[in-house]
């Protein structure tokens, strides 16, 4: 599962914008809202479903832009 997430300078912490299967659709997602606000930039994350002992997801950053 990949994680998009926005942030604009305005925001206090990015806010996700939506959850995708496939890579490639949250990579053109991410692109789309770029494209949409200049001022933006976006983190895509990786999730596998387990969680640290805190009860967070374990994420890895695929792609920032």
């Amino acid at each position: 599962m990949y994680q998009v997430y926005i942030d604009k300078p305005s925001y206090f912490e990015p806010d996700m914008a939506g959850e995708f299967k496939d890579l490639d659709k949250a990579e053109e997602f991410a692109k789309a809202q770029k494209a949409e606000d200049s001022e933006i930039s976006y983190t895509i994350e990786e999730t596998n479903g387990c969680v640290n002992s805190y009860g967070e997801q374990i994420t890895t950053v695929v792609k920032r832009g």
